[in-house]
């Protein structure tokens, strides 16, 4: 699969993926992330052209507003027994269309996270499986329509 972003850059994706769905994430991290080096877009319709092959599959214009958002902050966890409580302080400016994830990174393991309401202020992952001594890093991400701000990166060892 290749997309062609605005600017006339070509991503190659070696993935097989419903491109209906996959599309949204690649359009809004090209508008996000911008070309290399650029920062954030100017507002403005954007066309992203997909191929399989050479045959043009799909055109999408995706209509894009800068949006900043804060991230939360004060991350602190605790492990009782299976079960990882986390702690944040969240941003003044969360809504109702936002929500959290708290996203591990277990060294050499699968990710693990879970999805929480957008008024919250802390959440309990249940059973996590992970040996004791297991370390990584862990990290609570506000997301909302247009994107997502991450908290900084703590370690754990579990």
């Amino acid at each position: 699969m290749t997309v062609e972003a605005p600017d006339g850059t070509r991503f190659h994706l070696n993935k097989d993926f419903n491109i209906n769905e996959y599309s949204g994430e690649v359009t809004r991290r090209w508008v996000l992330y911008g070309p290399t080096g650029a920062g954030l877009v100017p507002a403005g319709d954007y066309r992203f052209v997909y191929y399989e092959e050479e045959e043009l599959v799909l055109t999408q214009v995706v209509s894009y507003t800068p949006e900043t958002v804060g991230f939360p902050k004060d991350i602190k966890w605790l492990r009782e027994g299976d079960d990882l409580v986390v702690e944040w302080t969240p941003p003044q400016d969360t809504a109702s269309d936002m929500w959290y994830k708290v996203i591990l990174f277990p060294d050499g393991g699968n990710v693990i996270s879970d999805i929480i309401d957008w008024d919250a202020s802390s959440a309990r992952l249940r059973d996590i499986p992970l040996s004791d001594g297991a370390t990584g890093t862990l990290n609570v991400a506000i997301y909302f329509p247009g994107g997502y701000a991450p908290s900084r990166y703590l370690p754990f060892n579990w």
